[in-house]
């Protein structure tokens, strides 16, 4: 998001990023699910992208919790 979403959270980490993914839902369902089928399909396609993995890790943390 950039700075004229209401959304949008600033300069953070991916655990604080995370944090805000876990308690946002969208029309279409909850936020979480959608980083998650994302780092699934960059993982299928062959692509490295260590911020999506890094906001993943810290989600499926905070859903073990």
């Amino acid at each position: 998001a950039t700075s004229d979403n209401a959304a949008y959270l600033g300069p953070a980490s991916e655990q604080a990023i995370a944090r805000q993914i876990a308690s946002a839902r969208g029309p279409s369902g909850p936020n979480s699910e959608y980083l998650l089928e994302l780092a699934k399909a960059l993982r299928e396609l062959g692509k490295d992208d260590p911020h999506v993995f890094e906001i993943e890790r810290h989600l499926v943390e905070l859903a073990e919790h």
